[in-house]
């Protein structure tokens, strides 16, 4: 009786972990006339005013974080907007720095080490991404950022080490698209 009693609640608690632990399979197209991109449903639309690399302005928002401290192996999917004046885009090297200047400041929102990024390119337009991978820490950080259309585009993801998450990462970063 013991055993069937210890086997229950052993089969019970399995159960339990899986149902919380398991991801939203729901995933939903979010956008504007701008932009889109798919991730897990139930993404708050909202915005926000900061300092950006262009001085204070409007942030726009949609972010998908987990309802509950729930076993989920992910914290955040988030695509954030912002205008970028024409003056900052001018030549190919006013670009480069603004990526730059842009990368470096969304760095300091996780660590004051170093990360190193990197140029990559999105829908053909240029941008900049880093991995911040501390060791002592059970979560990774991806952001992207693209600058496209007078427009800076972040894309982050933070997810918890140690979770087979590449295919929701990939479409995530891949279902990103510009518009217009």
């Amino acid at each position: 009786m013991r055993t069937f009693i210890s086997f229950v609640l052993c089969c019970s608690a399995c159960f339990v972990i899986t149902s919380c632990s398991e991801h939203n399979n729901k995933w939903s197209k979010y956008g504007d006339h701008a932009f889109s991109v798919t991730m897990p449903a139930g993404a708050k639309v909202y915005e926000k005013q900061e300092m950006t690399p262009f001085g204070k302005q409007n942030v726009h928002y949609v972010t998908w974080k987990p309802e509950s401290l729930e076993l989920n192996k992910f914290r955040l999917f988030q695509v954030s907007y912002t205008d970028c004046p024409a003056r900052y885009t001018g030549d190919t090297m006013k670009l480069n720095a603004t990526l730059d200047s842009s990368i470096n400041q969304r760095k300091r929102d996780f660590t004051e080490l170093e990360v190193t990024s990197q140029p990559i390119e999105i829908n053909g337009y240029p941008g900049r991404a880093f991995i911040h991978d501390p060791a002592r820490d059970n979560v990774i950080t991806i952001v992207k950022q693209v600058i496209a259309n007078n427009k800076r585009y972040d894309l982050t993801v933070i997810a918890k080490r140690d979770y087979p998450t590449n295919t929701e990462i990939s479409n995530f970063f891949n279902s990103f698209e510009i518009l217009r």
